[in-house]
This record gives C-alpha cells, sequence and structure tokens, in this order.
C-alpha cells in the first residue's frame, strides 16, 4: 500500500492493472472502517506524510454513489472524512482515544442493525398488505363481471319468454272470434234460409 500510493501516475495502466488498483483501494478504503487499524497507521507516522495525506484526499471518490454501492462497511466513509482534518491524525494515536471511538462504532453498529431490520420488517408488512388489497381488488372485480354478464345473458331469455306467452295467449283471444265471424258465404246462406222459412 505504501509503495501504491507513492507510485505516480503518468505511466498508462493496462485493463488489468486498472482492476487491480481498484480491488486493494476498495480493501483499504474499507479498513478505514476500523480505529484500532487507524491508530495502528497513526503510531507508525503514515498520517505525517504528506503523500499518504493526498493518498487519503484521492479516496474521496469512493463517497460518489457510484462506487459506494461496492462497499460492505459504509463507515469507513465516515473515518475517512474525519482523516482529512489534522486535529483527528494527531488524536487516534493515543490507544484510550481509540478505544473510545471503538466502542462508540460498536454501539452505532447495533443500534443501526436493529433500527434496519425493523425498517426492513415493516416495509415488508406494508408490501405484503398492499398485495394482499390487490388481490381483493381484482377478486372483487371478477365477481362484478360474472355477475353482470349473467343478468346481461338471462335478460334476453325473460323477454323472449314473455314475447311467446303475450303472443300465445292473443292466439287464444282470436279463435273465438274467429269461430263467430265464420265463412261469409256460410253467413249469407244461413240467413236466406231464415228468410225461406219466414215466408212459409
Amino acid at each position: 500500500m505504501a509503495k501504491m500510493y507513492g507510485k505516480g501516475k503518468t505511466a498508462i495502466e493496462s485493463e488489468e492493472q486498472q482492476k487491480r488498483r481498484w480491488q486493494i483501494e476498495l480493501e483499504f478504503v474499507q479498513c478505514l472502517s476500523n480505529p484500532n487499524y487507524l491508530n495502528f497507521l497513526a503510531q507508525r507516522g503514515f498520517f505525517k506524510d504528506q503523500s499518504f495525506i493526498n493518498y487519503l484526499k484521492y479516496l474521496q471518490y469512493w463517497k460518489e454513489p457510484d462506487y459506494a454501492k461496492y462497499l460492505m462497511y459504509p463507515m469507513c466513509l465516515y473515518f475517512l472524512d474525519l482523516l482529512q482534518y489534522e486535529h483527528f491524525r494527531r488524536e487516534i494515536v493515543n490507544s484510550q482515544c481509540c478505544k473510545f471511538i471503538d466502542d462508540q462504532a460498536i454501539l452505532q453498529w447495533q443500534h443501526y442493525t436493529r433500527k434496519r431490520i425493523k425498517l426492513i420488517e415493516n416495509a415488508t408488512a406494508a408490501q405484503q398488505q398492499q398485495q394482499q388489497l390487490q388481490q381483493q381488488q381484482m377478486q372483487a372485480n371478477g365477481v362484478e363481471a360474472a355477475t353482470g354478464g349473467e343478468a346481461a345473458a338471462a335478460t334476453p331469455n325473460v323477454n323472449g319468454a314473455a314475447g311467446s306467452a303475450d303472443c300465445q295467449q292473443t292466439a287464444t283471444a282470436l279463435q273465438p272470434v274467429q269461430a263467430q265471424v265464420g265463412n261469409p258465404q256460410q253467413q249469407q246462406q244461413q240467413i236466406n234460409g231464415l228468410a225461406t222459412g219466414a215466408n212459409i
């Protein structure tokens, strides 16, 4: 790591070298989340080396979303910001200060974990409830559509049956009238017969 940050970047890197450097920087920047490692670097004088301080400034590109999404320990970005200040670089060499920061980091991580688990559970429950409501709505719409279709299919049958009944009643009512009216010729013959009988 010391050789890497001290090396000039004037030479053009191959694709394999760029990939290798990216992996090394990813591993190193995540190591900054450990206060004991920061204490180790401070005790060995790395934080007094201007080249190393410049390297810490360069590593701030990991705060960009396109790079931060690869970090498994996002707390390292918080310590990366603190390392930009000379006061913090000077105080982290103290073992008691390091232990205090380590204890606080553990407490924060535990609280963050519990809080995040609760948020995930609430989000999952809300999503399941929304899915159930959507399914119930879809089922209700399906029942309404089926009921409407059956009613539409039953209406022509009722009308048709009513029409047939009316026709039968009309035909039945007309039969006596037709029987009474009869054939005009037969009626004339009956009249003539009655007249002849009267004359006799």
